[in-house]
């Protein structure tokens, strides 16, 4: 699976993934403008489909020492491929310098957040302190490198 850097004509994709992971997510008003700034500094990675349609997207940043997964998600119709654990790792990589890596997903008794933290868990990201994000109940996972 290819994992590029995102590029402004993605834009419209990643928007409809925004759209329709919203009722889980919560609102993500500036989500555009984050993204156009994430795409600048080459800290947005995707996935495309061979029509170029954007499946899945994850936002970076951090520090050297210490980064984060700011965002990640994947078009309902191609979650289970591979596409969330292949930006996760390509994310990781790019971290090369970070001693941890940190993310902020949904809590436990969120269901509809399972897969997301299956996922986290399987890849070594190990579950932390309960925390509010952006006004959302979120666990955080951090990943430290051996």
């Amino acid at each position: 699976m290819l994992v590029q850097p995102a590029l402004e004509a993605d834009v419209p994709s990643w928007l409809e993934i925004v759209r329709e992971v919203e009722p889980l997510f919560g609102p993500m008003p500036d989500f555009e403008t984050t993204l156009l700034t994430k795409i600048g500094e080459q800290a947005a990675l995707c996935v495309r489909s061979g029509d170029a349609a954007v499946l899945g997207g994850i936002l970076i940043g951090g520090t050297k020492e210490h980064g984060w997964i700011r965002w990640l998600a994947v078009r309902t119709k191609a979650r289970a491929g591979g596409v969330g654990g292949s930006l996760v790792e390509a994310a990781v990589k790019r971290m090369k310098t970070a001693k941890t890596i940190s993310l902020d997903t949904f809590r436990e008794e969120a269901t509809g957040g399972w897969p997301a933290r299956r996922l986290y868990s399987r890849l070594g990201f190990v579950a932390g302190p309960l925390v509010q994000a952006e006004g959302q109940p979120r666990q955080r996972f951090t990943y430290a490198r051996r």
